[in-house]
C-alpha cells in the first residue's frame, strides 16, 4: 500500500485566537460563545509582511483603553485624608459624642470613602465623597447601620468655606424587622479647614415642622 499524501492535500491544524474585544458585560455571552480560530498549514512558514502590511496592521490593531484620570477639582477633599478624631458638640439638651473616621482614595482617585463610627450608639457609616463633573459640583452619599440614608452636594469652595445641603432619612430607633420610624432631616454641613491636622464641621439640622439643631464637629488627626 502506497503511503504516498494525496496531492493538493496538507495536514491543517487549527490555532485558537485570543479574544481581544470588549469587556465581558459589554460583548456580552454570546460573543463568548464563537468559536474564533485561523487555519494554517502545518509547519508553513509565515508569508512575509510589506512594509504598507505592517503599518496597516499597526493602524488596525485594538488599542488597550486608557484609564481616565481623577479630576482635579477632587483634591479640594484631601484635608478629609487619614484617620481623625472628631468630638461632637451637640444642640443644648442633647449629649456629646466621639466620630473615629477614616477616609481613603478610591477608583482610582475619583472618589473617596470614609468609614466612621460613633459614639455612643454604635453607629457605624460610610461616606462616599466625589465629583459631579456635569453639575460641578462635590458630591456626598451617605449611608450606616442604622439604615439612615442621605445625599448632599456643595459649590466648589468659597472664602474657605465647602458647604454640603441635601437630605437625611434619619432613623430614630433601628429595628431587625427592617421597618421603623425615622424623621426626614435637611442638612448644612460647613467644612472648614484649621490646618492640615484639624478641621471643623459646623452642622445645621431642619425637620419638618421647621425645629433648627446646631452642633459641632471638632476633627484633629488621630
Amino acid at each position: 500500500m502506497s503511503t504516498q499524501k494525496p496531492e493538493g492535500r496538507e495536514r491543517r491544524r487549527l490555532v485558537p485566537v485570543r479574544w481581544r474585544g470588549a469587556p465581558l458585560g459589554i460583548a456580552g455571552a454570546s460573543a463568548l460563545g464563537l468559536a474564533l480560530f485561523a487555519v494554517a498549514p502545518v509547519g508553513a512558514e509565515p508569508a512575509p509582511r510589506s512594509a504598507a502590511d505592517s503599518a496597516s496592521q499597526q493602524h488596525t490593531r485594538p488599542h488597550k483603553p486608557r484609564t481616565l484620570p481623577a479630576p482635579p477639582q477632587i483634591r479640594g477633599l484631601d484635608f478629609l485624608l487619614g484617620t481623625f478624631t472628631c468630638d461632637y458638640a451637640p444642640p443644648p439638651g442633647s449629649k456629646p459624642a466621639t466620630m473615629t473616621m477614616t477616609t481613603k482614595r478610591a477608583m482610582g482617585g475619583h472618589y473617596l470613602y470614609t468609614d466612621a463610627r460613633m459614639q455612643p450608639g454604635d453607629v457605624v457609616g460610610r461616606a462616599t465623597f466625589g465629583w459631579d463633573p456635569v453639575a460641578k459640583k462635590f458630591i456626598n452619599q451617605y449611608h450606616d447601620n442604622w439604615g439612615s440614608n442621605g445625599n448632599y452636594a456643595a459649590a466648589p469652595w468659597k472664602d474657605g468655606h465647602l458647604i454640603f445641603t441635601g437630605s437625611l432619612s434619619q432613623v430614630v430607633k433601628p429595628d431587625p424587622s427592617g421597618e421603623t420610624t425615622g424623621v426626614p432631616i435637611s442638612l448644612h454641613d460647613d467644612y472648614q479647614v484649621v490646618n492640615k491636622n484639624h478641621f471643623t464641621n459646623h452642622q445645621t439640622m431642619t425637620f419638618s415642622d421647621g425645629t433648627v439643631l446646631k452642633g459641632t464637629y471638632d476633627c484633629r488627626r488621630a
